[in-house]
């Protein structure tokens, strides 16, 4: 189980280092459900790989908090320590109609030393969303048709982007692995 969990660590890094879970796809998390997969098909292994971003929306127009991994957020590594997140503000579960151009809202997240700093790139919507990180508020009442805080930044200590928690256990539950992936 150990080395398994070690191996699976240095994959999501991997993934991670590589773009792939940055690289403009919408629902990324399927990669992780994937890597589970993969595993206990070949070790015969039981592995949960649960992703937790700490960028996210909440839209309150219908409700919905929407994260990055999932299929209303597309992440993309433009430069060096520099990202762009697109979130979708419509939502189909709310019995919306979502039209896919994720620009509710655009925003660019760069690494500055210990810090991120996030800024408003865009928001092209009547609806107004909350921007947090993790639990923490940064903005409420963005967008709109005036474009609330588009063109704001803020910084937040700590340059977290993406936590991964594995937990790996054999079928009979005697050997168990838990560990947590730290993403920046």
């Amino acid at each position: 189980g150990i080395y398994t969990g070690d191996d699976i660590e240095r994959i999501i890094n991997d993934m991670w280092d590589e773009n792939l879970l940055a690289n403009n796809e919408s629902n990324v998390n399927v990669k992780f459900d994937k890597l589970a997969d993969n595993y206990r098909v070949i070790t015969g292994l039981l592995v949960d790989l649960t992703p937790s971003w700490k960028l996210w929306i909440h839209v309150e127009n219908n409700g919905a908090d929407h994260y990055a991994g999932t299929k209303y957020c597309k992440v993309e590594h433009v430069a060096p320590e520099n990202w762009r997140y697109y979130f979708e503000d419509l939502d189909e579960e709310e019995g919306e109609t979502p039209d896919w151009d994720y620009d509710e809202p655009i925003l660019l997240v760069e690494k500055i030393g210990s810090k991120l700093r996030i800024t408003i790139e865009d928001y092209t919507s009547p609806y107004y969303s909350d921007i947090y990180y993790s639990g923490q508020l940064l903005w409420s009442d963005v967008g709109g048709t005036g474009k609330n805080h588009v063109g704001e930044n803020i910084e937040v200590d700590g340059v977290l982007q993406l936590e991964v928690s594995v937990y790996v256990r054999d079928p009979r539950g005697a050997a168990r692995y838990s560990s947590t992936v730290e993403l920046e």
